[in-house]
């Protein structure tokens, strides 16, 4: 596949433009960390002040792990917004300060890259609507199943009940509408399973939030719904040591599956997890509008890789190839 390069500039414009749909007067909070690219906010608030809307940037120190609570400050200020966009060193999009804004009626997308490398190149310069197409009908799929079964060749066997439990995530980082949330780059449908059903066994390769670049598999045991082991090098003791100490990170939180065909696995997870082909399980936070009933501290995807995935015991990725009719 041939890389695709462009602007910071160029993406900014497309975001608020085209995914956001800012309008004049509206106010946009972009919500960064002290390890941000300048760039990506500079670019954002040039391009929401071109079509009319009031830009504010917030600066917040980086905080300790993914779904760890911003500021009080920065909280009140996304409540306040129109139009929200976080783009910190850490996710922001599993916290109760998302969950208060999007009560509140603001729209936006709560992750974004917080490099502008990824700005320019890899999965933000995908067509978000193409993927949305995709997003739709498998996300329709999914609502209709009770269980889902992921497997992989690097021992992943995974069953989890999935039962009124609706894809919340789908939209694939196009927020037009008051009270839509989703993150970027677009490219994932997910849902938290029920809580207590997930059984198995839950490989994570190459990449995990907070933790960046595996240096071994992490091989996490699910009894439960609770991961109750977790084997590996180094990156798996790192994690061990936050299930340990930070209450309900051991709950299955997340399944999800990538659908973005420009997305890069490197060692950042914010892309890595929308890579097409894919699928991400998290541990950690599942609730504050997400629809599931465990709120933590912590939210931590880890990937998946040449997954297969069954809905009701029929295929709907095989070995990372997506296998159902998009007509349908």
């Amino acid at each position: 596949m041939t890389e695709l390069s462009t602007t910071v500039a160029e993406v900014a414009g497309r975001v608020v433009r085209d995914y956001l749909a800012i309008m004049p007067g509206e106010v946009f909070a972009i919500v960064v960390d002290d390890r941000t690219d300048i760039e990506i906010p500079i670019e954002l608030a040039r391009a929401t002040r071109e079509l009319g809307g009031d830009p504010i940037v917030v600066t917040i120190a980086p905080r300790a792990r993914s779904g760890t609570e911003p500021p009080a400050p920065a909280a009140a200020a996304m409540a306040a917004a129109d139009v929200v966009l976080c783009a910190a060193s850490t996710s922001l999009y599993h916290t109760t300060a998302k969950a208060a804004a999007q009560r509140a009626g603001a729209r936006g997308d709560f992750n974004a890259p917080f490099r502008a490398d990824a700005w320019r190149a890899g999965a933000m310069t995908a067509d978000f609507f193409e993927i949305r197409r995709r997003a739709e009908t498998l996300a329709a799929l999914w609502r209709r199943a009770r269980e889902v079964r992921i497997t992989s060749p690097a021992g992943t066997d995974l069953r989890a009940m999935t039962e009124g439990r609706a894809p919340m995530a789908w939209l694939t980082g196009i927020c037009r509408n008051a009270r839509e949330v989703s993150a970027l780059p677009g490219g994932e449908v997910s849902l938290p399973p029920v809580e207590g059903t997930s059984e198995g066994i839950v490989v994570w390769e190459r990449v995990a939030s907070d933790l960046g670049a595996l240096d071994a598999p992490v091989r996490i045991e699910v009894r439960g719904g609770r991961a109750v082991g977790i084997e590996g090098g180094a990156s798996a003791l790192r994690l061990r040591g936050i299930v340990d100490t930070v209450i309900d990170a051991d709950n299955i939180g997340e399944i999800g599956i990538g659908l973005n065909p420009a997305a890069r696995i490197g060692d950042e997870i914010t892309e890595a997890k929308k890579a097409f082909g894919t699928v991400h399980i998290a541990l950690g936070d599942s609730a504050n509008e997400y629809g599931g009933l465990v709120e933590c501290d912590v939210h931590l995807d880890g990937m998946v890789m040449e997954p297969t995935v069954e809905f009701d015991g029929v295929p709907v990725v095989v070995a990372g190839r997506h296998v159902y009719d998009l007509g349908s």
